[in-house]
């Protein structure tokens, strides 16, 4: 037994009834000859989890969960414009703060799609743009290249791009994806890993929502704590547990209410778990500095110690860590933080977080919805009025009165007139009609999503009247293009790093026609 109360199996067999016992201090007791024992490993890409008593961990785990608690609570008002930027993709409304009264009154509920149709085509464009045919991956030599230079470059530019293609099938719909939440909300962010589970490199989506930073952070490099919330079926945790990655955990049932996601309520998809279900599980994986007594040289009791990076998960319900790993290279002296993730912005905002449709054009999209529904409702007034009459004079309930028909009507009146009073609606306003025109095309201008038909323009205009005019309305997606292009170049390596550290010495793929090498120094 160690002094964390923890058994430590033997390798093989039953123990022998003729145990050694051995007291050697500090709460520990050895039982069993030594070669029999398996100790808890103490290699640079261990669980230190395994090894750091455990009044430290748990002392640790509360003073993290409430770095999260608070780090969450900072950006509440952030998370509520979020939300308002996703529900402009609600088809049953959801934007304006009145839906529920007017859908019990019978009015329009429709939500104008200018700001959707702003980030559809931002899509549509940036994705040609990150992703073309050949693959995204190309390469530059810095400085002066001999032969043998381009040629590590070419075998570089091919083998990513047939791993980006092929060997990992989730990157293209995640890009699809995340294309399309950018415009919207200002910023997303990849992860880039060596998955334990699939035994490869990945690079996944992660939706803001899911990516919690500390508030006084202004870029991942330099942010004290980030952390990641994963939401992971058991038997997907499973097979990290069985990896090596995480500790095991006791099975537990929720009480309270399942995550709220405003995606789930725009897709019509309930995340109420039924029973026989598996049991979807919240980590928290952290990234921060912390000080470990007597691991890594750390000292709880030294006032001048310096934290070192790790990257810690905790199971969220049960409120246990499950993994500790340090977060430096095992030959770097300074122990500098490795990260794991890429932040993409739309627009680069005041602070961490960036700018996206709904932050600039948010309010212009409420007025054409505002404009829009009260058109719709005006044009229903019209066409199916209704008024007051008097109380008893005329019996009350429905009547359908088709065109060209004359319908009895059991009166106690002489003149109809007296008893029924229409209200005095008009028509759709032709003004509020050119009004809704006008917010339109201005949203449309600043999204520049107003279509440039050639067709219509003079056809015998020189051709560099007609390209100016192009290379004019393509001037905001360029700077965004370009806000892309950087990051998705930081992308590609820290995917390059991690194929340096995982690949073997040498490996032959194939290209369309062709036979591949590649080695792992030419990622050096």
């Amino acid at each position: 037994l160690n002094k964390n109360d923890k058994v430590i199996p033997f390798a093989e067999g039953a123990p022998p009834d003729d145990l050694e016992v051995e007291d050697v201090g500090d709460g520990t007791v050895l039982i069993g000859e030594p070669e029999n024992i398996i100790e808890p490993s103490t290699e640079f890409d261990a669980n230190l989890a395994e090894v750091i008593d455990q009044k430290e961990i748990n002392k640790q785990a509360t003073i993290l969960l409430d770095y999260y608690e608070t780090d969450r609570q900072a950006r509440s008002t952030w998370e509520e414009r979020y939300k308002e930027g996703l529900k402009t993709l609600d088809p049953d409304g959801g934007m304006m703060d009145s839906d529920d009264q007017r859908a019990t009154r019978g009015l329009s509920q429709v939500v104008h799609p200018m700001i959707a149709e702003a980030a559809t085509q931002f899509q549509s464009r940036a994705i040609a743009e990150l992703f073309p045919a050949g693959g995204p991956v190309k390469t530059v030599s810095i400085g002066e290249a001999d032969d043998k230079m381009r040629e590590q470059a070419i075998r570089v530019k091919d083998y990513m791009n047939y791993q980006l293609l092929e060997e990992m099938p989730e990157y293209f719909p995640d890009v699809d994806q995340m294309l399309f939440h950018l415009p919207l909300i200002g910023q997303t962010f990849k992860k880039i890993w060596f998955d334990p589970a699939m035994k490869r490199v990945t690079s996944r989506f992660v939706k803001a929502e899911n990516f919690v930073v500390a508030p006084e952070s202004t870029d991942l490099l330099t942010s004290p704590r980030y952390t990641h919330v994963i939401e992971m079926p058991r038997n997907e945790y499973n097979k990290f547990v069985q990896a090596g990655y995480y500790l095991p955990t006791e099975k537990f049932v929720s009480e309270g209410e399942p995550n709220e996601s405003v995606v789930y309520d725009i897709e019509g998809v309930s995340p109420d778990a039924s029973e026989g279900n598996d049991e979807v599980m919240t980590l928290l994986e952290m990234h921060t500095n912390v000080i470990w007594d007597n691991i890594d040289g750390g000292n709880l009791d030294d006032a001048d110690a310096v934290a070192l990076p790790y990257v810690i998960t905790i199971e969220y319900e049960t409120q246990t860590i499950v993994s500790i790993r340090r977060n430096w290279e095992e030959e770097d002296e300074e122990k500098t933080k490795l990260n794991w993730f890429v932040e993409y912005k739309f627009l680069p905002g005041l602070g961490f977080y960036g700018f996206g449709l709904y932050h600039i054009i948010g309010g212009l999209g409420k007025a054409a919805t505002g404009s829009l529904r009260a058109l719709l409702d005006s044009a229903a007034f019209a066409n199916m009025q209704g008024g007051f009459k008097l109380k008893g004079r005329v019996p009350g309930g429905e009547l359908d009165v088709n065109p060209g028909e004359y319908v009895d009507l059991d009166a106690a009146v002489d003149d109809i007139g007296k008893a029924i009073m229409p209200l005095p609606f008009k028509e759709p306003s032709g003004t509020l009609f050119n009004l809704l025109g006008f917010i339109v095309d201005a949203g449309r201008r600043y999204a520049a999503v107003a279509d440039l038909n050639v067709g219509e323009t003079n056809p015998n205009a020189p051709v560099g009247t007609t390209i100016a005019m192009l290379e004019q309305g393509s001037k905001i997606f360029s700077a965004i293009h370009k806000r892309l292009h950087y990051a998705q170049s930081q992308e590609f390596k820290l995917l390059m790093q991690i194929n340096a550290a995982t690949m073997p010495e040498q490996m032959d793929f194939a290209l369309s026609g062709t036979s591949q090498v590649i080695y792992a120094s030419d990622f050096d």
